[in-house]
């Protein structure tokens, strides 16, 4: 009897996670008795879903936790402990230009098939070769070798101090599944993840059932339903109607009302995602480091954060955040000074000001037009007009926005513990497109740092590249925002400070 009741659940839970689309969030048909979630099933809505099932054609924090469902990494940053843990790694050790990893025995991906050494070693060539891939950057030094099946040794040109911080989010899958399914292993998304995966919707619904040969802890919920619901209006009123059980991304005005509400609570974690503006300095007027400068002294982030974000995050007082390594106290952000602003200008050859546009993705950065109109407000007090351009994330952030480099000027976020995460990716040169900058003495520090085993050495020489970043000012720091989740609750879950929302962390209150 229990068997059959299982079958009906389960085929009604896919029937529903393939029907269920955004104009049907009010829809009576996935209302569920008791309202609440339950051991059997949680149903996420997240601003961000996946837009294809190709395993490394992504680099968006929220959609890192969608994929970690599936599919593990080498290692993960253990956020309480502030150190690296291993996942399917089980030790690690560096030995100048080679890192000898030791991996977990006994781990089978989702078609049965055993996690080895050829597994770590295609994926990682993948990423670095597909054509779709969007993370070949983060290992495009490295080369890895499988001497038997539990060790993988990774060579980089040059010693490299912070690559578990690379790895942390360099997901591996199954090298048997590809030789099996050629082009099509992708519409299988294998891996050796604690939930296994059901059915997908372009820009629609994931659905997940539980691995129960799951080699770590076996998660609490059986059944997992992840929706990407764009709008923060419609994620609230989901929340609020019984439809999901847990939403990222919660606005600030709606706080007081989901956790008064009987059914629902807020969770707020201190966040890792910097928010900042960034000038491509290849594009006219951004090339002067005057301009540059002029946008920083005209922009005031405390007015941002104390009438939009209500006090729910810190205003970053430099590059980098406190809580971050690589942070320098002696480091201070321009001031707010609009007249300052006109004078660079008008010495940079720009006394009337100029035109530029704006963009910024507002299905993905938490109230992010809101942000984008003060930001115009107030450089068109320093003679800077602005138009804002909102698009799609998939859109903003692809090969024709942020990662081809065809943005001039864009309001981005970046969760990043350790400041080389933020200075590798957006200004060491040639490692990405996202910003155009070059400053061989910043590119030395930076070279230096990575191959530092010495962690005080390593803060040392991103201390001196921050002091470089704010005089030659390729962007505008802004702040760091608290992650705010609402939930049912029922559902123990603390929340992540990296956007993660994951099923197999969270238990049920009975």
């Amino acid at each position: 009897m229990l068997m059959k009741r299982t079958t009906i659940d389960r085929r009604e839970f896919l029937k529903r996670g393939a029907a269920l689309g955004v104009g049907s969030l009010i829809a009576p048909v996935f209302l569920r008795k008791g309202w609440a979630a339950s051991k059997d099933r949680v149903v996420i809505f997240q601003g961000v879903g996946l837009d294809s099932l190709h395993p490394y054609a992504y680099s968006g924090g929220g959609i890192v936790g969608i994929w970690q469902h599936m599919i593990e990494p080498l290692v993960q940053m253990d956020y309480g402990r502030n150190e690296y843990v291993g996942v399917l790694a089980e030790s690690w050790e560096f030995q100048g230009k080679k890192w000898v990893f030791r991996l977990r025995k006994g781990i089978r991906f989702h078609t049965g098939s055993p996690f080895t050494s050829k597994d770590v070693v295609f994926s990682l060539n993948r990423m670095k070769s597909d054509k779709r891939s969007l993370q070949g950057a983060d290992v495009a030094d490295v080369e890895a070798e499988a001497p038997d099946d539990y060790t993988v040794v990774m060579t980089t040109k040059n010693p490299s101090a912070i690559l578990l911080d690379r790895l942390d989010t360099r997901f591996i899958i199954s090298k048997a599944a590809a030789d099996k399914f050629g082009d099509q292993v992708d519409n299988y998304a294998i891996g050796t993840g604690p939930y296994k995966f059901v059915s997908w919707q372009r820009g629609g619904n994931l659905a997940l059932t539980r691995n129960d040969d799951y080699w770590g802890p076996k998660p609490e919920i059986k059944e997992v339903l992840l929706k990407g619901v764009k709008e923060e209006a419609a994620r609230v009123a989901g929340l609020l109607a019984g439809q999901a059980d847990v939403i990222s991304n919660l606005s600030i005005e709606e706080i007081p009302r989901v956790d008064k509400h009987p059914r629902t609570r807020v969770e707020k974690v201190p966040g890792f995602r910097m928010y900042f503006l960034a000038m491509h300095v290849t594009y006219k007027p951004f090339d002067h480091k005057l301009v540059r400068q002029a946008v920083n002294y005209a922009v005031d982030p405390q007015v941002i954060m104390k009438h939009i974000f209500d006090g729910n995050g810190d205003v970053l007082n430099g590059p980098l955040n406190s809580n971050m390594v690589g942070y320098d106290p002696n480091i201070k952000r321009y001031p707010y000074d609009p007249k300052r602003a006109r004078e660079l200008l008008a010495q940079a050859g720009y006394p009337n000001g100029f035109e530029i546009k704006l963009h910024f993705s507002p299905d993905r950065h938490l109230k992010g037009k809101e942000v984008c109109e003060v930001i115009a407000s107030q450089l068109a007090k320093a003679g800077i007009k602005v138009e804002l351009i909102g698009q799609e994330y998939a859109v903003y952030w692809g090969k024709e926005g942020v990662n081809g480099g065809k943005l001039p000027f864009y309001y981005a976020g970046r969760t990043a513990s350790d400041g080389d995460t933020l200075y590798d990716q957006y200004f060491h040169t040639g490692v990405t497109k996202r910003i155009g900058y070059s400053n061989p003495e910043f590119d030395k520090l930076i070279e230096e740092e990575q191959k530092t085993g010495d962690q005080k050495k390593r803060v040392a020489f991103l201390q001196q590249a921050g002091r470089i970043l704010m005089e030659d000012a390729p962007f505008v720091p802004l702040y760091t925002l608290a992650e705010i989740y609402g939930l049912a609750r029922n559902i123990l879950w603390k929340g992540n400070p990296d956007n993660r929302i994951l099923a197999a962390e969270m238990k049920i209150k009975s």
